[in-house]
């Protein structure tokens, strides 16, 4: 530890100084020398922090007295950091006159900082504990190697004792410990000998009636001679309790496991079928894949039946595993001359009832009497084979029956699956309605989707348009990309592209509803900003929960200016001179989103042989990159078309990014190109101002 040692004159004034000194008060030598005690720079505090003047100090008590004046506490600021250091300090007077008056003294002290802190937070533990130990959540415990000193009532109350038990010495952790478990204890003192404390471990301590409870200990020393600890206590008896409860219902589990698997293979089964027919579209794939899915898992062979124009059953889809018996089965099936004469499928499909037969061949020669002579032959040999027949119902509404067989030589169907066939039955109905649902709903879409792109490009003197619709090849939904050209008078030219939010209906119909609302503001107002406000506003009104992003530029032929303003779109595309740009800005939210949204009209002066390209996401986006890797190959392939036409420069475009590629998102792409007509009415690209792709 270092000691300081300061040198004063009568005044207080420091006359030397050691190194120790200089260090512990962070200044050096020749900056405390000359210094006097009361000075302010020092800001010297009492414990209780309040400030000590520098006649108080202890220099200048010595210097007064003659007298020592021994250990002071008092907190300086650190020259360095500012930081308050609590020394201790002794002031030794020196140097007395005739008179006996110190005429010097020695000011002596050592950084006591550390040991301060260390206290307090010793001092704050302790209290710590104690509040720990009085609310009475943990078990806490005071005690040595010799006996238990203090204990809180919440461990009292987990072993059974109370505080004159306490008092009487009758609590003694080494008689509550049971002996196989004594030698943890001694390897716990062990620890805490080593290393102040011991880590937490489980153990059992008998209580004032000899029952065991189980128990989390963990223990810190708290003194040496002798050792002495304080340890907290867990209750872990309710844990054990649960612990043993659960290994008793795994037990009842393994007992019943061979029907517990048996049934969990059913709901899995089920669980894969409900899967299969969230995800159709449709019918003929929907009963393909749910036949393959039944055979071989719970079937050897798996039939559908559905109901043709005039309500009798016709086999619409089967499945069978490669077993003799399965096929025999399917060539008796054939063999029938109507399948309205087979009892099993009738109940089924009029009065929706399902049917087991546990010994099909005597069935099937009994009850399919118009079955031709090799049929019949064939039937006798599948005694030992069973049947199961299910309606495909929603409702009152019978769809076809589902008829699933199994071998001879495999276990026979039980009462216990006929509940199973009869719910993927049900599965399958909902399946089959919602596919025919979404069929028509289909159907509805692409006819809106057909109504909303031209049939035909418009003829527009100096403009050469082209254009490129490409349906997603994953998927059937109707996409919601569109797109529109049509004059607005004079030299001006619209261009749009906008892409709807969903696939449905739905977005059918709002696509339309777009289209339609943007042409009639597009011919009221010059401004393309106002006319995506006004579209916006309407759609707010007309459709509150579509969304829609639309990119829409009006073209001046005759100037090359190109006015455009974004609503969420995909940033148009420039071609110039120095190479390709995109059109980030101004760009605005989508529509639908704030129905008092606004956007901002943008505006750029295209030169000769210049071109834009405006076009929707699915062009860019794939799963298998990044977005960023799609707007650089578009801006190449691009590029390295300036000056072509616009069937040119669309051929071109569709090469790059669209050629071999599935899509999951349709992609829609329009192009525009100025050209000048010659004498004998050909077009040159590249001629007029702009070329534009939307």
């Amino acid at each position: 530890m270092l000691h300081g040692v300061v040198y004063q004159d009568t005044t207080g004034t420091i006359i030397a100084v050691n190194p120790a000194a200089a260090e512990i008060l962070g200044a050096p030598s020749e900056a405390l020398v000359g210094l006097r005690s009361d000075d302010p720079s020092w800001a010297a505090t009492h414990q209780d922090g309040s400030p000590f003047p520098g006649s108080e100090h202890p220099a200048m008590e010595a210097l007064r007295t003659g007298e020592v004046v021994p250990d002071v506490v008092m907190g300086v600021a650190h020259g360095r950091t500012g930081e308050r250091r609590w020394l201790l300090v002794t002031a030794v007077p020196d140097a007395f006159d005739e008179r006996g008056v110190p005429q010097r003294v020695y000011t002596m002290f050592t950084d006591m900082t550390e040991q301060r802190r260390a206290a307090g937070a010793l001092r704050e533990w302790d209290r710590f504990l104690r509040r720990l130990r009085d609310t009475n959540v943990l078990g806490f415990v005071f005690a040595d190697e010799r006996r238990i000193i203090e204990a809180n009532e919440a461990f009292l109350s987990m072993v059974g004792y109370d505080r004159s038990d306490l008092t009487a010495g009758r609590v003694d952790w080494r008689t509550m410990t049971p002996p196989e478990w004594a030698p943890m204890d001694d390897a716990a003192i062990a620890q805490m000998r080593a290393n102040g404390s011991c880590r937490p471990f489980e153990k059992e301590l008998l209580d004032a009636q000899g029952r065991r409870v189980p128990v989390l200990i963990g223990a810190a020393v708290t003194g040496l001679e002798p050792l002495a600890w304080v340890t907290f206590v867990v209750d872990l008896s309710d844990r054990k309790r649960a612990e043993e409860e659960r290994a008793s219902l795994i037990a009842s589990a393994l007992e019943a496991r061979s029907e517990a698997e048996r049934a969990d293979d059913r709901l899995q089964f089920l669980l894969r079928a409900g899967a299969l027919v969230a995800a159709a579209r449709d019918s003929d794939d929907l009963l393909q894949h749910a036949t393959r899915l039944m055979v071989p898992t719970l079937a050897d062979f798996a039939v559908v039946f559905t109901p043709d124009r005039e309500g009798a059953l016709q086999l619409a889809v089967g499945e069978r595993l490669d077993e003799p018996d399965a096929q025999v089965l399917l060539d008796v099936l054939h063999g029938a001359l109507d399948w309205d004469d087979a009892p099993s499928l009738r109940v089924a499909r009029d009065h929706g009832q399902s049917r087991l037969v546990r010994d099909l061949g005597p069935h099937l020669v009994a009850t399919l009497p118009h079955l031709t002579p090799a049929a019949r032959a064939a039937a006798q040999s599948l005694q030992g084979a069973s049947l199961l027949t299910a309606p495909l119902s929603v409702g009152t509404q019978r769809l076809g029956v589902l008829v699933v067989g199994r071998s001879v030589g495999r276990v026979a169907f039980a009462e216990s699956d006929v509940p199973v066939v009869e719910e993927l039955g049900r599965r399958l109905a909902v399946g089959l309605t919602n596919a025919r649902a979404f069929a028509r709903e289909h159907g509805v879409a692409e006819t809106l989707q057909r109504s909303v792109l031209p049939d035909s490009l418009p003829a527009a003197p100096g403009l050469d348009l082209a254009v490129r619709y490409l349906p997603a090849t994953e998927g059937v939904g109707v996409g919601g990309d569109w797109y529109d050209a049509f004059p607005l008078g004079g030299t001006l030219f619209a261009l749009v592209i906008g892409d709807v939010v969903g696939h449905d209906l739905g977005s059918a119909s709002a696509m339309n509803q777009i289209r339609n609302t943007l042409r009639a503001y597009a011919v009221e107002e010059a401004d393309p900003a106002s006319v995506l406000r006004r579209t916006n506003t309407a759609l707010a009104k007309l459709h509150p929960d579509a969304l829609a992003t639309v990119f829409y530029a009006v073209l001046d032929r005759a100037s090359g200016e190109l006015s455009f303003a974004n609503a969420g779109h995909p940033p148009a595309l420039v071609a110039t001179k120095e190479g390709a740009a995109y059109l980030f800005e101004p760009a605005g939210l989508m529509l639908g989103v704030d129905p008092d949204a606004t956007f901002t009209t943008g505006r750029v002066r295209l030169d000769t042989e210049c071109a834009v390209l405006l076009y929707s996401d699915g062009l860019v986006e794939d799963r298998t990159r990044p977005i960023d890797d799609g707007l650089d190959a578009l801006a190449r392939a691009f590029s390295g078309h300036r000056g072509s036409s616009a069937e040119a420069v669309c051929q071109a475009v569709e090469a790059a990014l669209l050629t071999g590629a599935s899509r999951s998102d349709d992609a829609c792409l329009l192009a525009a190109v100025c050209v000048r007509v010659t004498g004998d009415g050909a077009t040159v690209p590249g001629s007029a101002p702009v070329v534009v792709l939307a």
